[in-house]
This record gives structure tokens, C-alpha cells and sequence, in this order.
């Protein structure tokens, strides 16, 4: 299977889409991979794909074969656990991965709905053109895949998140290192309540305050441990983890292994995909 990443080139997209994420597998060969929990959000656009996705307490998985529709797209998430893919088909896949409650910017649908529904994109961009999916897949060059869906994004561009929202959100990004964030201090740093709190990152981020500084300490935990920055003990102090059992709990939930025999089974593209991938199944 072929990967492709693509940055967005406009400027006011930068602030809300990381990047573009074109998947492409043309023989029907099984190929498995997971991936980790993090803080953004991915909308899946799939053609001629049928799509069984479960997200329970005990299974994060999806299984993809061949479908009778014409397009698939699902949103994916705000995941507590590793996040397991089937492949049983050929597969030509679009990724739109929206930063933290950027998808706020696009649509007030509400996240439940949008979270269990398999026609999101129309949902979620219900004034594009009739045909546009048609247009985009019948595109073979990505770089132009990618600039028709700036475009689309763009027109659809209308809201602003709050300002106290906006407010935590830099404040996590500059302080998850330096400070043991929690709900309390975070409520107590904005001068709201921990209700209010826990309201604003519900209905724009779809995900509650704490689950979210959870995922944020485990992607940052991560990249360290990738980029082989400083010893497991340094990166787990440098995290505000209490010890080492605390550490290495919470690391094997969101991925399944623990941090050192993580190291040698994750695959990194482009720095920005982290993943598991069955090396048996390659093409």
C-alpha cells in the first residue's frame, strides 16, 4: 500500500488542517496496521469500499472490503485505545486530519451524529457540488487532489471558536510539558468553572477536557520516544508521569505495548504518521 502526505498551501487552512492523506492499494492481499491515539481528527473518504468500524470499551478496530457504493466516509477519533485497520481489498482512500477542534470551523453538526454516520462528507459539506467526490477520485494526481479539497474547505469556511477554548487550547500547547495540566488548574488558569470547561471542549472538540490532556501527554510522550530525544526514565519524568509503573500503564493503554518494545515494531512517514504496520503484507 502507497502513502501520501500533503501540507495544505493556503494560510488560513494551515491553522485548522494538518495535512492531506492519500492511501492507495491496488491488489486485494490482506494487510493489517495500527495506529495510536491522538489529539486530531480524521475524516476517511472511501470509494467502492464497505467499511465495519466498532469502538467499544474492549475492540478499536476497522475492516475494509469491497463495497456496492460508490462512496464511504466516516469520521475517526478521539480514540482511548490503539486503533486497529483491516485492509481486504484494493483501496483508494482520502484523509482530511482537522487539528483539535478545528472542524468547529467548518460545521455545527452535532459530533454524536457525525461520529456514527458512513456519509459525513455530505453531511459535514452538504453545498458542495453534486459530483465533486467523482471529481476528486477521478484526479490521479494527488497534488491536485489535494488543492481541489482546499478549495472546497475554503468555501466552507465560516466559524470562530471561543474565545476562552482558544485561550486553553495555546495554553496546553505551551505548558503540557512544563506543568501537571489538569481540569483544576486549567478552569482555575481561563477563570471559568470545570463545568464550563468541560461544556466548551465537549461541543467543539468532541471529546471531554480530561480524555483530551490524556491523548496530548501520549502524542507528546511518543514523538520523544521516536525521535530517541532522552532515556524512557527522563522522558517519563519530562511528561509529569508520578513513577515508572504510571508511565508505562498508561503508554501500553493508548498503544498496546509498552515504551521499549514499542521503539522497534512503530513505523514513522514523512513525521507525521506513527504506526504498526505488518511488514508480511507489503506490496
Amino acid at each position: 500500500m502507497k502513502s501520501v502526505i500533503i501540507k495544505p498551501k493556503n494560510e488560513l487552512l494551515k491553522k485548522h488542517i494538518q495535512y492531506f492523506l492519500f492511501f492507495k492499494k491496488t491488489d486485494n492481499h490482506t494487510l493489517n496496521y495500527t495506529t495510536f491515539p491522538n489529539s486530531n481528527l480524521c475524516l476517511a473518504i472511501y470509494r467502492h469500499n464497505a467499511i465495519k468500524y466498532i469502538n467499544n470499551s474492549d475492540t478499536n478496530s476497522c475492516s475494509i472490503t469491497e463495497g456496492n457504493k460508490n462512496f464511504t466516509s466516516r469520521f475517526y477519533g478521539f480514540h482511548k485505545m490503539p486503533f486497529q485497520v483491516n485492509i481486504d481489498s484494493s483501496l483508494d482512500q482520502i484523509c482530511i486530519i482537522f487539528y483539535p477542534s478545528a472542524l468547529r470551523a467548518f460545521t455545527n453538526e452535532s459530533y454524536a451524529d457525525l461520529m456514527s454516520s458512513d456519509t459525513v462528507f455530505e453531511e459535514v459539506f452538504a453545498d458542495k457540488d453534486a459530483f465533486f467526490l467523482e471529481q476528486i477520485f477521478e484526479e490521479n494526481n494527488l497534488t491536485k487532489r489535494a488543492e481541489k479539497i482546499e478549495l472546497l474547505l475554503l468555501k466552507n469556511l465560516k466559524n470562530e471558536l471561543p474565545e476562552k477554548l482558544r485561550e486553553a487550547l495555546y495554553h496546553i500547547a505551551r505548558h503540557s510539558h512544563s506543568e501537571n495540566l489538569n481540569i483544576e488548574t486549567l478552569s482555575k488558569k481561563l477563570e471559568i468553572s470545570d463545568t464550563t470547561l468541560f461544556r466548551l471542549f465537549k461541543n467543539h472538540l468532541g471529546q471531554n477536557t480530561k480524555s483530551y490532556l490524556k491523548t496530548i501527554r501520549f502524542r507528546n510522550t511518543l514523538d520523544e520516544i521516536l525521535n530517541l530525544q532522552n532515556t524512557l526514565t527522563a522522558v517519563a519524568h519530562f511528561n509529569q508521569y508520578y513513577d515508572q509503573a504510571h508511565f508505562i500503564n498508561d503508554f501500553k493503554t493508548f498503544s498496546g505495548y509498552s515504551p521499549k518494545h514499542l521503539i522497534d515494531k512503530v513505523s514513522v512517514q514523512q513525521n507525521d504518521l506513527a504506526w504498526i504496520y505488518d511488514k508480511n503484507n507489503r506490496e
